[in-house]
């Protein structure tokens, strides 16, 4: 018997969205399927994310589609607190109102998934510190470290122990690289946390996915 075709507008999609730099990140994949569609963009925005957002989203993934998303991860930061809230409050009213599952992944810990091939073979399986010097406001840190590794395949599994936030400048961090900007790696990252989370049917709330910005004033609930 030939496999019934699927309803085409049924959600089968994750949308993974990074704008915690001055280069928006999208990528969208087919959920559920052996050969899915795969699809990433990287745009040099700067500070004019506001004006550009929606209409890179639709070269990607036209709007009139976005009711088939059963899946979004974001990038939370730290980041330019505009630019990252933007994306932020794009992905939690999606999800709001399709009812569709969301993951909030920091910056960092993205980062982390590349950063920790730079450590010395004998730091591998301690926790380490990535950090960012702020100009004039002092140092961001996240700490993380390695749960998995299947060498054969390639896969690692990452967790983040201490999410990013202002730390003093007498505080020991060792292992520490220094956090790096690739959002083309990144958001691909980000699929595959997504893809993860998706199959694992992780739950999270629209509502607990929060920027990351530790020097700003303001505060979320």
């Amino acid at each position: 018997m030939k496999e019934k075709n699927l309803n085409k507008n049924e959600p089968r999609f994750l949308l993974a969205l990074h704008s915690s730099t001055e280069t928006l990140g999208i990528g969208l994949t087919e959920l559920n399927n052996q050969k899915p569609i795969f699809k990433k963009s990287t745009i040099k925005i700067g500070k004019d994310l506001s004006k550009y957002l929606f209409s890179s989203i639709e070269r990607i993934f036209p709007s009139i589609s976005w009711n088939q998303i059963a899946m979004l991860t974001v990038a939370t930061g730290p980041g330019g607190f505009t630019g990252t809230r933007l994306t932020i409050v794009f992905a939690r009213t999606i999800a709001q109102q399709l009812k569709c599952q969301i993951e909030g992944v920091s910056s960092f810990k993205l980062m982390a998934y590349r950063l920790i091939k730079k450590l010395n073979k004998n730091d591998i399986e301690k926790a380490f510190w990535i950090k960012q010097n702020l100009k004039h406001r002092g140092i961001v840190a996240g700490k993380y470290k390695l749960m998995k590794s299947i060498e054969k395949t390639g896969i690692i599994e990452i967790e983040e122990l201490e999410k990013p936030h202002l730390i003093d400048q007498k505080t020991k961090m060792y292992p520490v690289v220094d956090a790096s900007e690739d959002v083309s790696e990144d958001i691909e990252r980000l699929l595959k946390i997504g893809s993860h989370s998706y199959k694992n049917k992780n739950e999270n709330n629209w509502s607990e996915v929060l920027p990351i910005y530790p020097t700003s004033p303001v505060k979320f609930n």
